[in-house]
């Protein structure tokens, strides 16, 4: 058996600005994974297609992380999504199909792919919303990890 720790398969969550939900689903997937005891296999980051460099996490998405109990980054700042991550990420996850095909990337699904429907923007809501935000994206982390797990087999065979 291949040892799946050597090789590292890129995970990349994507919304518009990369203050609500793109880093909510980082944080929360890393949560998962460390529960799972699946984290040296996968790298999770996040990315917005608008994101304004330098931007911060919205309070409610902090709010909403941490009543869940996730580790979270409170000062996070949004990234840009790149060519670069278009190209390097292993799999990208869009919030909705406008943005998966945005990434223009071969290796890009979007939620509605995977659960069957989009993750709606909590932006300009209340923490509630941001936690069913959070709720919703949890549905289809088994499915997000059945597609990663295809992904290390092949970077490793």
């Amino acid at each position: 058996m291949t040892d799946n720790k050597k090789v590292k398969v890129s995970i990349i969550f994507v919304c518009t600005g990369n203050t609500c939900r793109s880093p909510m689903a980082e944080f929360l997937f890393k949560d998962y994974l460390r529960q799972k005891k699946r984290s040296g296999d996968f790298t999770v980051s996040s990315a917005g297609l608008e994101a304004g460099k330098g931007d911060k996490i919205m309070p409610q998405a902090v709010e909403a992380l941490t009543i869940l109990g996730v580790k979270h980054n409170p000062d996070r700042k949004a990234k840009v999504f790149t060519v670069q991550m278009s190209l390097d990420g292993d799999l990208i996850i869009g919030m909705t199909d406008e943005h998966a095909m945005r990434c223009d990337s071969d290796n890009a699904v979007s939620y509605v792919d995977l659960i069957g429907t989009r993750i709606p923007d909590p932006y300009g809501y209340n923490t509630q919303a941001y936690l069913m935000c959070a709720q919703q994206m949890q549905t289809g982390f088994d499915a997000i990890l059945e597609l990663a797990d295809r992904k290390l087999k092949e970077k490793n065979s």
